[in-house]
């Protein structure tokens, strides 16, 4: 039976174009899909796929985004 390839955390987080710990945070909160091998976490192309299939979270947002739009909320209250 053949393993298919998984993704590491820092690989998944190039593809992503994020951070390394944002991809921790969303694996920790139950966010996106992965699979834990000890104390890793491990991707596959299904799991990647249902990631960028997901409506974006203001933690995927850039930094410079997020804080535009809390400034016009803001700006509104």
């Amino acid at each position: 039976m053949k393993v298919p390839p998984m993704l590491t955390v820092a690989e998944l987080a190039a593809r992503l174009n994020v951070s390394p710990d944002t991809v921790r945070r969303m694996c920790n909160s139950g966010q996106w899909p992965h699979s834990r091998i000890g104390r890793l976490y491990r991707f596959t192309e299904e799991h990647y796929q249902a990631i960028i299939a997901t409506p974006e979270s203001p933690e995927m947002m850039p930094r410079s985004q997020r804080d535009n739009i809390a400034r016009l909320l803001r700006m509104i209250s």
